[in-house]
């Protein structure tokens, strides 16, 4: 039973999009509209990705990559919210969290899809050599 357990922990942390799909197709079958819930399902995921991009940095480049991880994390936070703050005058904290939040899913998006292609390609490599 460990063993099962472990398995699917293994597959939601390096593959988030299963929680995204299980998600969506939970909110069909309960008959709401799927459209309406990916700004749900992509809050869902986004941990998921921190914890997935964290992880496979971690395999292909070592120790260390979590500072760089949560720095720039927070570095974009603040020049998102810099960024706001000069648009608009009086601007909303759950808004722009949000916001910020959507921001990640989308970087964390394209760097999991960039490290798993660097380690593909990497694992490659060491095969071919």
């Amino acid at each position: 039973m460990n063993g099962v357990i472990s398995a699917l922990i293994g597959i939601v942390i390096v593959c988030p999009f299963v929680v995204t799909l299980a998600f969506l197709i939970i909110r069909k079958k309960l008959g709401k509209s799927p459209a309406s819930g990916i700004g749900l399902a992509v809050d869902v995921t986004t941990p998921l990705l921190f914890l997935a991009v964290y992880i496979i940095s971690r395999t292909i480049v070592g120790e260390g990559v979590e500072v760089y991880v949560a720095g720039i994390a927070l570095i974009i936070a603040i020049v998102y919210a810099v960024i706001e703050r000069l648009k608009v005058k009086e601007f909303q904290i759950l808004r722009l969290l949000r916001k910020i939040w959507r921001l990640y899913f989308l970087i964390l998006l394209s760097a999991y899809f960039v490290l798993i292609g660097v380690g593909l390609v990497l694992k490659i490599i060491d095969y071919v050599t």
